[in-house]
């Protein structure tokens, strides 16, 4: 493919790998830990399963999260960054961050929610951000 041919198959990319990346933290909110909360009523065994959980969690999302970087960098090198691909580029190293900080604190205590809520804001700007790039 030559490159001109290669940017809608990467913008298409773009916007699916976001769309997997906040379907799977939503989920992950709005679904896991409120029946973890019910199903596992002491603190220790509800930490036991959420670390479980975390770590296949990870298997999938550490290399969604790396292909939607390169993604978001390739369609940047073969097109210049606009200022919403610069955009969406700062907004995933963001939440890189929020996530790594809520893994780290999710390892000893559970994660504060507004943690989640921020990380949650910043993934529905990705969306938007996502879409926007081809506008």
């Amino acid at each position: 493919m030559t490159p001109p041919a290669l940017l809608p198959v990467l913008s298409g990319l773009n916007v699916l790998l976001v769309g997997v990346w906040v379907g799977m933290y939503l989920f992950t909110t709005s679904v896991l830990s409120p029946a973890f909360a019910e199903l596992f009523p002491n603190e220790a065994t509800r930490s036991a399963h959420r670390r479980t959980v975390g770590r296949y969690y990870a298997r999938v999302n550490g290399p969604l999260s790396l292909l939607l970087l390169l993604t978001v960098l390739a369609l940047g090198g073969l097109r210049g960054f606009s200022l919403a691909l610069g955009t969406e580029l700062a907004v995933l190293l963001l939440i890189g961050g929020l996530v790594s900080m809520h893994m780290r604190r999710g390892a000893r205590v559970r994660p504060p929610a507004w943690l989640t809520h921020v990380t949650l804001a910043a993934s529905a700007l990705l969306c938007v951000l996502s879409v926007a790039v081809d506008a």
